[in-house]
């Protein structure tokens, strides 16, 4: 016969481990111990850990451990429910890692700034999802010179948080740059180009994610966050 000290105690402490997996992976992440990708794989496996073990828990209660069980299902939920909050809210962009608002003419970047060899070239079948889901990003026309227009660009680059320029390309009127998550740390690259338009000037940008096939609508809200702010600059 089991000791009612004893009922509960193995989905308990998986419990705990859920939680500590969970906020183990993004701070490994953030602090470079661990790559982003690592740390938010880590982070997913805790939630789905916390989210498998509300069962055990619900179980625990059933055997008759009353407290222990309801104290398993509350820290599994942490996260558990926390998982479900962030797959709900980043689970409506599709999963592309490479948006531009010029989808006939990308802008291009002059190298692969993360010199992993990677093929810097627009994806072909991007294009017609970019088109469906972001109707909203279009090039952003402006009155003024190109050469006054792609100052402000720099401008505005310089003050914009977690961004770091790497590259400035005065005869081509483009600048590229790093862009930095809070919490993970990953690294997205972006690449704004000015070209004159009649009397005005126009620019265009892309956003492309190092890492995974998808980004959570990231490299759109950089683009979206960066038109804004130019425009009230």
């Amino acid at each position: 016969m089991v000791n009612p000290t004893e009922r509960g105690r193995v989905p308990f402490r998986v419990a705990i481990t859920a939680v500590v997996i969970f906020v183990a992976g993004p701070t490994l992440a953030h602090f470079g111990i661990v790559p982003p990708l690592v740390g938010f794989g880590l982070f997913v496996l805790g939630g789905a850990i916390g989210l498998l073990n509300t069962i055990a828990g619900v179980v625990t209660i059933v055997r008759g451990a009353r407290g222990r069980g309801i104290a398993t299902i509350i820290i599994s939920d942490i996260p558990g429910m926390l998982l479900i909050v962030a797959t709900v809210h980043g689970g409506g962009p599709p999963p592309i890692n490479d948006i531009s608002t010029d989808l006939s003419d990308p802008p291009a970047f002059a190298q692969d700034p993360a010199n992993s060899g990677r093929d810097m070239s627009y994806p072909e079948g991007f294009k017609e999802i970019v088109r469906q889901a972001y109707p909203d990003l279009k090039p952003l026309r402006v009155a003024g010179s190109p050469d006054e227009v792609f100052a402000r660009v720099g401008k505005v680059a310089a003050d914009m948080p977690a961004w770091k320029t790497t590259a400035l390309n005065g005869s081509a009127r483009t600048l590229e740059g790093t862009a930095t998550s809070e919490l993970f740390r990953f690294q997205d690259d972006f690449v704004i180009r000015v070209r004159a338009e009649g009397a005005g000037s126009i620019v265009d940008m892309r956003s492309k994610s190092r890492d995974g096939k998808g980004d959570l609508g990231a490299n759109a809200n950089r683009i979206r966050g960066f038109f804004a702010a130019f425009g009230s600059h």
